[in-house]
């Protein structure tokens, strides 16, 4: 069985990582979803708590059908790039390929300090969670960009009011 990674804030989970995923469960078997910087929330850049984002993605992937071939695991930082690639590998079952968004610092690390495979996803959602946060604080269409079971989510723990404050 062949195994992959993909992590992210999700500060929310938007479509575009939604499109991700799919994108890396039509390579692997099994897909291993990291919640990037777990210990943070409630502040501007962290607006939701790890628990909150495991719920807003666990409720995409079943709505879509690909829970079962997902686990979610939280990962906290640890300041400290050139370990940090190991350091996921402590948390995370094995895997043989990560994926990732953009020639970001996930992919500069993992293809200097491992000999794992790194795949770029292609950007099929032109949308950043920074920016949906930002049209959350400006009564923006950030919901267009969401999936209705996030939105519903996000107003059900007064999200945007967290976002705007």
């Amino acid at each position: 069985m062949k195994t992959g990674f993909y992590t992210g804030r999700f500060q929310p989970f938007h479509l575009g990582h939604l499109s991700a995923i799919k994108q890396a469960l039509s390579v692997v078997d099994f897909l291993y979803v990291g919640i990037g910087s777990a210990q943070y929330s409630h502040e501007e850049l962290h607006p939701f708590t790890a628990d909150e984002r495991i719920e807003m993605i666990t409720q995409v992937l079943e709505e879509n059908g690909i829970k079962k071939d997902t686990e979610i695991i939280p990962i906290p930082d640890i300041h400290n790039n050139a370990e940090w690639p190991g350091y996921v590998q402590t948390l995370v079952p094995p895997f043989d390929i990560v994926f990732v968004g953009d020639d970001g610092i996930v992919k500069e690390l993992f293809e200097k300090h491992t000999n794992i495979s790194v795949k770029m996803v292609k950007k099929e959602v032109d949308i950043c969670a920074s920016d949906i946060r930002a049209m959350m604080k400006k009564s923006g269409d950030w919901k267009k960009y969401l999936s209705p079971s996030v939105t519903n989510y996000l107003e059900e723990i007064d999200g945007v009011e967290r976002v705007s404050k």
